[in-house]
């Protein structure tokens, strides 16, 4: 039996960041004390971020943390913070990891082990991740399917891909409550307790334990009654030891296997209605990250002559790392954690949109023609754009897009071959989990619903929709645009899309992959099979599709698409509701997520739609191109490309990192190879892989 010490550290939650750090500090002094003193290990939630935010407040602590670190009584990294892992773009986590690596190892040494202890599921792709960093080992809790009863299984990204994963079967904080036993004879019927829950689970003798919980510091006095209590343990060999120590460890034959994303409520609850709760953050870091990835990134990277504006863009990542934590993601914190999120995200887009502004204006001085300078983010060509380049037009262009006529019927409203309405019901749930008043509820149609050329109205008392249709030249998606005015509490709100046919299932945008669902995922007594799934940024089913500038919550009921707008809850958690018999935090009060006030959105909708064409789809609704004056006067030609990029691999990111051009792409089939071609250079994607391609500057530049 290995016993790791641990605590499991929320920067922000049930208080704001400052309360916390207010324990943190006092924490980690006792921590540097105790492990001086002898104490083995102590691991510190797989994350840098906890580390920085102490030293932040005491930085002549900094030869301590290193010292120690370096010896192995301190973990660090591999992550800067644990993300949620359906909230934040496939780049988040790569960077997520490539910073924590490069801090840790800066302290002295990295925990290299994809540790992921309380994300609310798991993203397919994310073995596939942990293994290009060179991560081979896991450890997870929540996610993994009734299927898998052992507590050592393979975990198989789309790729094949896979990472040898550690299944925490009854939570990081199975051993959380040792502190209370005094008695060495208490200690070891705990202990006792503890090897018989998790032993039908194990796959050979060796048994994982975390000692530790929420916000929690070391049990000093451990190792003494340990060794108190072991005498009295006869057959089982207990140690205190780090988590790399334990997984570093010959596996036995006959593991079982498991392909794809781990979202099953079988053993955890799973906390499947996050993706909704308080919306606008969901829209406003889907656009931020695009914003960072497809036009910051990309423009100071390429423009020539530009400096690369390190520290900007390090501060920028680091905003979106602390914000991508799984409860400031999620929006189930504290109000002002919330406004703490918001302020984050705004100082985030604030460097993005000055680095593409100076980035533009650079460019705009080096074409030979003076007007309007547009910059296309998409590796194809767009409205006579080269991919991931520019042309210069005609000063005071008309805005791009045309109404699309909507008519009601029979209390739908129908617009090029698509009919959609909405539906709004009672959420007596909380930030993590919707609940039904009623078992039986179906959601109530407006009680008006008005349609005026493009223009559509729907009401509710104290609630109401506006928004408007339009169609941008020559795409086939058409455009929801409208605000949400909401006045009342405790309900869902829901876009219902009408589909040709009853669908079996759905094909969701993810992380690095478009996956196919079921209908529903798989529940327990612990908390019910959930219909709800989180989307990023595409969703298709029965040849409808569904476009979001970032992650939305949808379901699929019979010939319906249903789509959340907006979800007004007003606790963090309940005690007790039917969908999940437990609480899932403290019932600290949420006013701010009541949502009351106005809310904007904006929802793209396309007919006969494919799973080819939902990336470049998303692409032309969610990045449109980036327009800045161009002063003219130097050498470049009014039409051009800053980067030679074609094929059918999807882009993640276009950066300079450590002297090279690097360019991340990504194979959207699992069936099948894709091909591109990167400054000359063709490649060619297997199923499913992810590839970093890098290209020295000065050979770009020649």
């Amino acid at each position: 039996m290995t016993l790791v010490p641990h605590t499991h550290w929320d920067r922000e939650w049930y208080e704001p960041f400052d309360v916390f750090l207010e324990r943190l500090v006092p924490m980690m002094d006792s921590l540097i004390r105790l492990a001086d003193a002898g104490f083995p290990h102590f691991h510190l939630d797989g994350q840098t971020a906890l580390i920085d935010d102490y030293l932040e407040a005491r930085p002549e602590r900094e030869p301590d943390v290193r010292r120690l670190v370096t010896a192995g009584k301190l973990s660090a990294g591999p992550w800067v913070a644990q993300m949620d892992e359906f909230l934040t773009s496939g780049e988040s986590h790569v960077r997520n990891l490539e910073m924590g690596l490069k801090r840790a190892r800066d302290l002295g040494r990295a925990l290299e082990v994809g540790y992921l202890p309380d994300q609310f599921g798991h993203i397919g792709q994310m073995p596939q991740i942990l293994r290009q960093a060179g991560i081979r080992r896991a450890v997870v809790w929540r996610g993994v399917p009734r299927e898998i009863a052992s507590t050592t299984f393979w975990w198989e990204a789309p790729d094949g891909s896979r990472v040898a994963t550690e299944y925490l079967a009854f939570s990081y904080a199975l051993g959380g409550d040792l502190h209370r036993f005094t008695d060495p004879e208490q200690l070891a019927a705990a202990l006792r307790r503890k090897a018989e829950q998790v032993g039908p689970f194990l796959p050979t003798d060796r048994m994982l334990i975390m000692v530790g919980s929420d916000h929690s510091g070391p049990d000093a006095t451990l190792p003494e009654r340990l060794a108190k209590a072991e005498p009295m343990l006869p057959g089982l060999s207990i140690q205190v030891a780090s988590l790399a120590e334990h997984v570093d460890a010959p596996l036995p034959d006959g593991l079982p296997t498991w392909r794809g994303e781990l979202r099953s409520s079988a053993r955890a609850h799973l906390l499947p209605n996050v993706y909704s709760a308080r919306a606008h953050q969901k829209r406003e870091r889907g656009r931020v990250e695009s914003l960072i990835e497809r036009y910051a990134e990309p423009l100071a990277a390429l423009v020539p002559g530009f400096g690369w504006p390190r520290e900007r863009l390090d501060r920028a990542w680091t905003l979106l790392l602390w914000n991508g934590a799984h409860d400031s993601a999620c929006g189930c914190s504290h109000d002002r954690v919330a406004r703490d999120v918001d302020a984050q995200y705004a100082e985030a887009r604030a460097i993005g949109e000055g680095i593409v502004h100076e980035a533009l204006a650079s460019l705009g001085a080096l074409v030979s023609e003076a007007g309007l300078l547009r910059f296309n983010p998409s590796p194809f060509e767009r409205d006579g754009v080269p991919g991931l380049g520019w042309r210069v037009e005609p000063a005071g262009r008309e805005p791009e897009g045309t109404p699309v006529e909507v008519v009601a019927r029979g209390g739908w409203a129908h617009a090029e071959g698509l009919a959609f309405t909405f539906g709004d019901e009672p959420d007596v749930g909380d930030l993590y989990n919707f609940c039904w008043a009623r078992e039986e509820q179906v959601p109530s149609p407006p009680d008006g619903l008005e349609v005026r050329g493009h223009r559509v109205r729907a009401v509710w008392e104290g609630l109401e929709v506006r928004l408007r249709v339009v169609r941008r030249a020559g795409e086939a998606v058409i455009r929801l645009e409208g605000v949400i005015n909401n006045r009342r509490p405790d309900h869902r709100l829901r876009l219902h899309i009408r589909l040709p046919r009853e669908a079996e299932g759905s094909v969701a945008g993810s992380p690095f992959e478009l996956i196919r669902r079921p209908l529903v995922s798989e529940g327990s007594d612990l908390e019910a099979p959930s219909p709800t799934w989180p989307a990023r940024h595409v969703v298709l089913a029965a040849d409808v599709a569904a476009y979001h500038e970032g992650v939305f919550e949808y379901e699929v009921v019979g010939d319906e698409l249903r789509l959340t707008l907006l979800r007004s809850v007003g606790t963090i958690s309940r005690e007790s509701i039917p969908t999940r018999p437990w609480a899932a935090g403290p019932g600290t009060p949420t006013p701010e997520a009541q949502m009351i006030g106005t809310t904007a959105f904006a929802i793209g909708l396309r007919a006969n739609a494919s799973h080819e064409v939902l990336l470049p789809d998303w692409e032309r609704f969610a990045l449109p191109p980036a327009e800045a004056p161009a002063t003219g006067g130097g050498s470049l030609p009014a039409v051009g490309r800053l980067l030679e990029l074609e094929g059918d691999a999807a882009l993640s990111s276009v950066r300079r990192h450590e002297g090279e051009l690097e360019v991340r792409l990504w194979n959207p089939r699992s069936d099948g190879p894709a091909r591109a071609r990167v400054a000359g250079r063709r490649l060619t994607l297997g199923p499913a892989e992810i590839r970093t391609h890098r290209t020295a500057l000065a050979a770009l530049r020649d």
